[in-house]
């Protein structure tokens, strides 16, 4: 199940789920931190952060501010308003609904009962072609107000945080009931009129409006008829976690100090420092990796919900930027709940010269492979020792990796892959449909793609020191300047189904999209069958063999102990451990990935250690 899988819904289904919840949610917000997201981008946390925090506040004539009324602002609630109509959602009105309690201009509604009026909800309805009703959403705003009350507002949300934290039990689970028992009541009613039910509900909110989220999930099968017992819940940023319902999907960055503020519902002391200990209801790996994460000056300050710094990675535009992101990646669907996945949300100024990596700050320590997905600008992009996923996305981006078993897809623009290292110390296949593999010198393999530049790390000066050398990426080989390098030799299968023989030791063989027949005889040799329902025969030892995405059902005559698997996004592969993939047929050993399979022939199951079988 991938990172947003939401129940048993489906991917497809989960992932509408997410991008409808983002998009209510930031509805709810009416575009308020629009200053500082615009800000922040262009001038960052560094010596810009004044004229960030001015952005914020001021706004300009490309943003809006939170102070109202100034003329030269865009009107960002106006785009706010468009945004979620885009998403097909449009505002449900009081009058649609019978309802007399506090509603502004804006058609927001405020909270019922006294100690509750600064809480705020937005309802949506989704329409078909005909003009008929088919979803509702509920959208909770987060601590904060319209522009005109902010400020009042945000203190009587701030002592609702309070007293969710340390106030009467139950507080947060009531939340919801207590700000808006109505209000919910004549929602569910005008639902029911329409023919819908509670599965036509989607629930949403940030922050406070996550906690509100949550309450409403806790209370659904005791209030209200009953109605929203089937409703989906999606939350982001939330401070608690539902801990009676087990249809509740949190959301949030691992560096927000908002998020799982609390354990649970409860406040203790680790609720002000680092506590990200694993929610069976949260995604638990996510990192927002901006100017505050990147530095370490920001991070000698402790992290903390009471350190106002590091709230930058709370706001509600960086969340729809970065799991949009999530939701648009090729690899999304290799990811799981517990993934690690490293955001590039850098300002400009710290993108120029700021590596893109897993820090693994102020968390628990992270497992398996790691996922770093860029921006649409020029990054740089760093993995780590193990087995990374790295996505450039748009822009000009520049990778490196530190060793394991990498893919790499540089996206769109001129793309370089920095191998920090000689180039006479790699070996670099290409395999003539747009993929480079690439072997560092202590055997890790990366595939890349959309890359167009090879950065080198060559000796100069009688080898007392060392100086870069671009080469591009052609088909005839390696050019730099007008002297070209040969890839490492290898042997391509045709397009349809081939049979190849590597003609020496320490060759690659590389199959296509046919059923093809690969052989090497005398060890050391590479093999990548590709697509298709392959036949990999070998012989000799120290081979290693090569298996990415879905790559059919293959067959290996001739497995050695010595010899190396490799699979590479697969699916499935979160279970790095082969004895989750082995089964024994007959005499032979079957390793299964979703429909895809290796069967090793004659390798029995209790013979098989191990050791040299990768999955990532």
């Amino acid at each position: 199940m991938a990172i947003f899988d939401y129940m048993d819904v489906g991917s497809k289904a989960s992932t509408a789920l997410v991008a409808d919840a983002l998009a209510i949610t930031l509805y709810s917000y009416h575009n308020l931190d629009n200053g500082f997201a615009v800000g922040y981008q262009k001038n960052g946390m560094g010596l810009g952060l004044p004229a960030t925090l001015v952005k914020a506040v001021l706004g300009g004539t490309d943003s809006q501010g939170v102070v109202p009324g100034i003329p030269w602002n865009p009107d960002s609630e106006k785009l706010a308003r468009e945004a979620v109509e885009k998403a097909g959602w449009t505002p449900i009105s009081a009058s649609q609904l019978g309802y007399a309690g506090k509603v502004d201009q804006r058609g927001t509604f405020f909270g019922e009962q006294a100690g509750y009026g600064s809480a705020q909800v937005e309802i949506l309805g989704k329409y078909g072609a005909d003009g008929q009703l088919t979803s509702i959403g509920i959208g909770f705003r987060g601590t904060s107000g319209p522009r005109e009350s902010l400020i009042s507002d945000s203190i009587g949300d701030a002592i609702s945080d309070l007293l969710a934290a340390i106030g009467p039990a139950d507080y947060a689970k009531n939340y919801s009931a207590n700000a808006f028992d109505l209000l919910l009541g004549k929602v569910a009613a005008f639902a029911s009129a329409q023919g819908l039910s509670g599965k036509d509900v989607l629930v949403s909110g940030h922050s406070l409006g996550g906690l509100a989220v949550n309450s409403l999930a806790d209370l659904s099968g005791e209030h209200w008829a009953g109605f929203y017992r089937d409703a989906h819940y999606i939350a982001f940023a939330s401070p608690t976690q539902s801990e009676t319902t087990e249809n509740v999907l949190n959301i949030g960055f691992e560096n927000d100090p908002v998020f799982r503020a609390l354990d649970g519902s409860d406040f203790n002391l680790s609720s002000l420092g680092v506590h990200d200990a694993h929610q069976p209801s949260a995604t638990n790996n996510i990192v927002s990796f901006n100017d505050h994460y990147a530095s370490t000056a920001w991070n000698l300050m402790p992290f903390s919900i009471a350190n106002v710094s590091t709230w930058i990675s709370h706001l509600p535009n960086g969340y729809d930027s970065a799991m949009t992101r999530i939701l648009d990646s090729a690899f999304y669907d290799l990811t799981t709940r517990d993934s690690t996945l490293v955001l590039a949300n850098l300002s400009n100024p710290a993108r120029e010269n700021t590596w893109v990596q897993d820090l693994n700050r102020n968390a628990e320590p992270h497992k398996g492979s790691t996922f770093i997905i860029g921006s649409d600008g020029n990054d740089l992009i760093q993995g780590g020792r193990g087995n990374d996923f790295l996505e450039g996305r748009d822009g000009n981006d520049t990778f490196r990796d530190s060793g394991g078993y990498n893919i790499i897809l540089g996206g769109k623009g001129v793309n370089t892959l920095d191998l920090q290292q000689s180039l006479n110390r790699t070996q670099v296949v290409n395999d003539g449909q747009g993929t480079l593999y690439v072997r560092d010198s202590h055997g890790g393999i990366t595939l890349a793609r959309d890359i167009s530049v090879l950065l080198s790390d060559e000796p100069a000066w009688l080898g007392l020191s060392h100086r870069p050398v671009s080469h591009r990426v052609a088909d005839d080989g390696l050019w730099a300047g007008n002297t070209r390098s040969e890839y490492t030799h290898s042997v391509k299968a045709g397009a349809g189904d081939s049979t190849v023989t590597a003609p020496g030791a320490a060759g690659w063989l590389l199959g296509q999209g046919g059923n093809d027949h690969l052989i090497g005889l005398h060890g050391n040799s590479v093999f990548v069958g590709g697509a298709g329902n392959d036949l990999l025969e070998s012989a000799g030892a120290s081979n290693t063999f090569v298996f990415s995405g879905h790559f059919g059902n293959d067959t290996l005559l001739g497995y050695q102990p010595t010899d190396t698997l490799v699979f590479l996004g697969v699916e499935g592969g979160h279970h790095s451990d082969y004895r989750a993939h082995a089964s024994a047929v007959g005499h032979d050993t079957v390793l299964s990935f979703g429909n895809d399979s290796v069967t090793l022939v004659g390798v029995a199951l209790a013979t098989l250690a191990g050791t040299d079988i990768v999955i990532a």
